[in-house]
């Protein structure tokens, strides 16, 4: 190799070295730098966020306590000038005065007034039956010994009237003479705070919060009640907020990594303008930093990229400049390789040219032919004029004949020194493209040993033939004992040789396999019955545990795998092979195989059993999820529109559109209920059926009627088909039967958008028949199996899109099973859905009255002169049942409990009441105490049971106390009237 070309090379190299280092360096460099300004404007947008969110919610926070002070100050006014007139304090005027504040600021809970001794006189919710006071309140205490015009602010408390965490603004106001009169207190609902704290939005992992002057919790958003942090009350804060508040500083931003509840943060606080309260916004720096995140992904990748490239390409001009010094190095040692491979070669080598002149030859060919000494460069064969020569020439010219790349002939000539030797010649003609001669290689091998060897061999041959002939019948012997041993057991054995191929197999592997031992001798074992995997997919040889044991010579054992039948059908099997040495290397290997299946069935059945198991476990989990969603959407319906109703009480028609859809969810809720109360009487088989006349064209009108207002909301197209020959009255259960077709029905209109929905009813021979024929959204195989299964539904997104808890199909299909009739449903996705009912038909002998019955006096006052006493411990309750017995006429007398029931019986006389609704489970007394008690007394007097139980089993207990009916809450007055009526009628 050239040294100055070697020089100039190593140059290049160290130039390229050091440029793509600078570089690297620089953009490295410049990337760092970009990466720490990127944050510092990232780190000051939080800051900033967290600045402008405190400043808004004091304004907030301060302007709803100024509308507050202002309130109270008006109330304190209205109170002084009324004791300045002399007369005391109007308390209904005064009582509607607060009202009217409660309304301008609906985030006051109630106004309340207490007299100098603290007992509260005034406000919602205060009660001269129960007297709450505030005499040991610490606000009370201040106001009555401070003439302190300022209004005070409490902390978080659980208020005695309100019943639930207010923050308390006192004033005081005086008697005319500047004597203390008392307090007037505005509490706000923590909850409202809260409200106003989740206006702003700092993020999923941000929090908003207010805490008093001593750091004590007031509210935060959002709420975490079930942490320490979150807890009302609670001092867990930063240690840079407390020392910044402790150091008297009125307003500041940080960081801190570990906020009160533990996560990283930049925050800003300030204390309020108008209240002793500090506002703290935090923003987290995971959120505030996610996109400098990012950034930093990006130019990570791009410096790294950048790099990447750079070691690429420096590496690929270092390689090619190492491949050009390879190059030169490595055609100066093949020329030298080249002359040493022809002298190391023991075998005679000529290189001729097309004309037959020697160009190569080695030694051991020069001295074949005795021309070591002689010239030979550039002669023919008859040119040197040796006679053994002759034979090669002749031979070279069959060579150039046959124009094959290869002749072989074994040749002999006499050596120089007389010995006759044998030669195995190998000629290689070589052509031009043209087809002329260009070159002849020819190679010789001196074989005189070999032939020697030979004739040795073959005088060998002939005495082993004899010795295996003796032999053989030795080992036919030994071979018919071990194919006896083979077939005598009971698991599969074969064997296979170095190959892989079988060699033998016995007859417990032919039976498991289904394959003749002719079949299989010689055959590949992995090919024949082992040549696909369990899950089917291809299984390559190399990947074979026999394999890798006849390869490695080791012992395996498998528990897991299958062997294929001859007619294509998997085996699971357990297998072990066991490698066979001769003369320390392997020959072969021997595979026994039991069949398993019946093992593996009973693992699957397990896992099967496993599955289906967890699969019920995450149904439930799912049906309590949808249970809860169904639960709270009527119950937040019912306590919404109450809201609405009780802010527009004076508006009419806002207030009845308000109640109508209470009644809607409430009857909704109630539907749920009954739902799940079914199917759990249905689960413990004490679902009745009953055995009465049933009037088919009310309960058909009656289903259909319950539906048509949701259909008409829909715009769908709800109808009614009765066959001509369909009976008029059938022995049944009318109920039950409702129930289902009214099941059917809303599952019809609920998951129809357009179209139509169709209830037809027919006879088919002693058979009741109806149909409900939708053009919904269908259903497909899938669905279809499972739509009778409890807690289930079509998929997820249908409850979530169209409610339901899953139970109404199950519990349909159950009563009809308990009926002795049956249901099948025909669908198809996107065109609709046929459900079939068959109920047993059972004639009845029933006939329709000729003649009207008698009406009532009195429909619009039903219960008109009856009187009633009540025993309930609810207040709701008592409210609810009072106002409606009321408005249908009846006289009313209200208990709170079992005793107090009994105690007006004695009081008033058994003469004084027509009847007696009682409750349940009341404290001090419960009803079935009370009912025994009141039987005593008056033994003729009708007492009805009005509990939240609905099962039969309560309703049983009740007639055994003595009760003589039962009304399950939530009570529909169009029930209690009918049950009512059948004891005692109106007056």
């Amino acid at each position: 190799m050239n040294p100055i070309a070697g020089k100039t090379s190593r140059h290049l190299r160290r130039l390229l070295i050091a440029g793509l280092l600078c570089s690297n360096v620089v953009v490295l460099g410049l990337s760092a730098y970009s990466l720490v300004q990127s944050r510092q404007q990232y780190q000051l947008r939080a800051e900033a966020l967290t600045q402008n969110t405190a400043n808004a919610l004091d304004q907030s926070v301060s302007g709803s306590i100024e509308k507050i002070e202002l309130a109270l100050r008006t109330v304190g006014d209205e109170l002084q000038r009324q004791l300045a007139a002399g007369k005391g304090i109007d308390e209904l005027a005064m009582n509607a005065f607060l009202l009217r504040q409660e309304r301008r600021l609906p985030e006051v809970e109630a106004f309340r007034v207490a007299n100098a001794d603290g007992r509260v006189i005034l406000g919602k919710g205060v009660s001269k039956r129960e007297v709450a006071s505030w005499a040991d309140r610490d606000y009370f205490i201040y106001l009555r010994q401070h003439a302190d015009p300022a209004v005070q602010i409490s902390k978080p408390r659980m208020g005695r009237v309100a019943k639930q965490y207010i923050v308390g603004f006192a004033l005081r106001y005086n008697y005319p003479d500047g004597r203390f009169a008392g307090v007037v207190s505005a509490p706000i609902s923590l909850d409202h705070f809260t409200r106003l704290l989740s206006r702003y939005d700092v993020g999923a992992q941000g929090a908003i919060s207010l805490r008093d002057t001593e750091l004590g919790l007031i509210t935060r958003a959002p709420l975490i009640l079930d942490q320490p942090a979150g807890q009302i009350g609670n001092t867990l804060v930063s240690p840079e907020f407390r020392r910044l508040v402790e150091s008297g500083v009125p307003a500041d931003t940080f960081h801190t990594p570990a906020s009160g509840d533990g996560f990283d943060r930049f925050v800003t606080f300030r204390r309020l303008a108008r209240a002793p309260m500090y506002a703290i916004v935090g923003v987290a720096s995971a959120e505030a930093l996610a996109d400098w995140y990012d950034e930093v992904y990006k130019t990570s990748f791009m410096a790294g990229g950048f790099l990447l490239l750079s070691l690429i390409l420096g590496g690929v001009l270092l390689r090619q400049l190492a491949r050009n010094d390879s190059k030169q190095r490595l055609l100066a040692e093949r020329e030298a390789q080249l002359s040493s491979l022809v002298e190391a070669v023991p075998d005679a080598i000529i290189f001729k040219d097309g004309g037959g002149r020697w160009l190569v030859a080695n030694n051991v060919c020069l001295r074949i032919f005795g021309l070591a000494d002689k010239p030979w460069q550039g002669r023919t064969d008859a040119e040197l004029g040796i006679s053994a020569l002759n034979a090669c020439q002749r031979s070279d010219e069959e060579a150039w004949a046959s124009g094959s790349p290869l002749q072989r002939s074994e040749e002999w000539l006499d050596y120089v020194d007389g010995r006759r030797i044998d030669i195995d010649v190998t000629k290689v003609p070589l052509f031009d493209g043209e087809g002329r001669r260009q070159a002849m290689l020819v190679v010789g091998r001196d074989i005189s040993e070999r032939k020697r060897n030979e004739a040795e061999l073959e005088q060998h041959r002939r005495h082993l033939e004899e010795l295996v002939a003796q032999r053989t019948a030795a080992l036919l012997e030994t071979e018919a004992k071990a194919t006896h041993i083979l077939n005598s057991s009971a698991a599969g054995l074969y064997g296979i040789d170095d190959a892989g191929c079988i060699t033998f197999i016995n007859s417990a592997a032919c039976a498991t396999l289904g394959y003749e031992p002719a079949d299989v001798i010689g055959q590949s074992a992995h090919t024949l019955f082992h040549h696909h995997r369990p899950d089917g997919s291809p299984y390559p040889a190399e990947a074979c545990p026999s394999y890798s044991a006849l390869h490695l010579g080791q012992k395996i054992r498998v528990d897991n795998e299958v062997y294929w039948h001859a007619d294509g059908h998997a085996v699971p099997v357990i297998y072990a092979t066991h490698p066979m040495f001769l003369n320390d290397r392997v020959s072969g290997a021997v595979t026994s195989f039991v069949d398993v299946s019946e093992q593996r069935a009973a693992t699957q059945a397990r896992e099967k059993a496993l599955a289906a198991a967890e699969n019920l476990a995450r149904v439930r989990s799912e049906f309590l999820a949808n249970m809860s969603h169904e639960i709270r959407t009527p119950l937040h319906g019912v306590l919404g529109f109450a809201q609405i109703g009780f802010r527009n009480f004076d508006n009419s028609e806002k207030a009845r559109e308000a109640f109508a859809k209470i009644l809607a969810s409430g009857q909704r809720l109630l539907g749920v209920i009954n739902d799940v109360l079914d199917f759990s009487k249905i689960e413990a088989g004490k679902l009745g059926i009953e055995q009465a006349t049933v009037t088919l064209s009310e309960v058909l009108g009656h289903a259909v009627e319950l539906v048509r207002d949701r259909a008409e909301a829909k715009g769908i197209d709800l109808r009614l088909e009765v066959a001509d020959d369909f009976p008029r009255y059938c022995v049944s259960d009318p109920l039950r039967m409702g129930q289902v077709l009214l099941n059917l029905l809303s599952n019809a209109v609920k998951f129809t958008e357009s179209g139509s929905v169709r209830l037809t009813a027919s006879l088919d021979a002693d058979e009741l028949v109806f149909r409900v024929i939708d053009t919904g959204i269908g259903m497909n195989n899938e669905q279809l199996a499972e739509l009778f299964t409890p807690f289930q539904q079509a998929d997820a997104s249908a409850s979530r899109r169209f409610g339901g808890t899953g139970l109404g199909l199950a519990i349909s299909k159950r009563i009809l099973e308990l009926m002795n009739g049956s249901v099948s449903v025909h669908s198809q996705l996107a065109i609709g859905t046929t459900v079939e009912v068959r109920l047993p038909y059972v004639a009845s002998s029933f006939v329709a009255p000729s003649l009207p019955l008698p009406a009532l006096t009195d429909e619009t006052k039903p219960l008109a002169g009856l009187s009633f006493l009540i025993a309930e411990d609810d207040l709701i309750n008592r409210m609810v049942i009072e106002d409606n017995l009321l408005e249908d006429g009846a006289r009313v007398v209200m208990a709170v409990n079992g005793r107090e029931a009994v105690e007006r019986i004695v009081q008033d006389g058994r003469d004084a009441y027509d009847i007696v609704l009682m409750d349940i489970q009341m404290p001090e007394m419960d009803g079935y105490e009370a009912t025994r008690r009141i039987l005593e007394l008056a033994p003729d007097l009708p007492i009805i049971a009005q509990t939240a139980h609905a099962f039969n089993e309560e309703r049983d207990k009740c007639l055994a106390a003595g009760m003589v009916d039962h009304v399950a809450k939530p009570i529909r007055i169009e029930d209690l009237i009918r049950v009512v009526r059948q004891y005692v009628q109106p007056k």
